[in-house]
């Protein structure tokens, strides 16, 4: 039986990076849930900013003014996307190379 001109088969399972692509996002928004439902929770927030990080590193340019809490959120949620965005580009990259599309 000729298998060179065979279609292949897309793997049943994700692979690795879109295993973790997918657990990275689902933590970040777990995380960012727990944050604006618990305000107060010092551990999710810690655990958020650590998540998010390098980006989350802008916390510290924000001043203590009213409405900072808001903007923390707001910008601890774009250090998970951004995060998420160039994971989810990794995993789907090197799923691309592996099938062999050089994409």
């Amino acid at each position: 039986m000729h298998t060179a001109d065979a279609p292949e088969v897309p793997p049943r399972f994700p692979s690795g990076w879109r295993m973790a692509a997918l657990a990275y996002t689902a933590a970040g928004l777990t995380g960012l849930v727990a944050c604006a439902a618990f305000p107060e929770s010092e551990t999710a927030m810690l655990a958020t900013i650590a998540g998010g990080l390098p980006w989350s590193l802008s916390l510290l340019t924000l001043g203590l003014a009213p409405g900072v809490a808001q903007t923390a959120l707001l910008l601890l949620a774009g250090s998970w996307a951004l995060n998420a965005a160039l994971l989810w580009w990794l995993a789907l990259r090197r799923g691309g190379e592996r099938r062999g599309d050089g994409s």
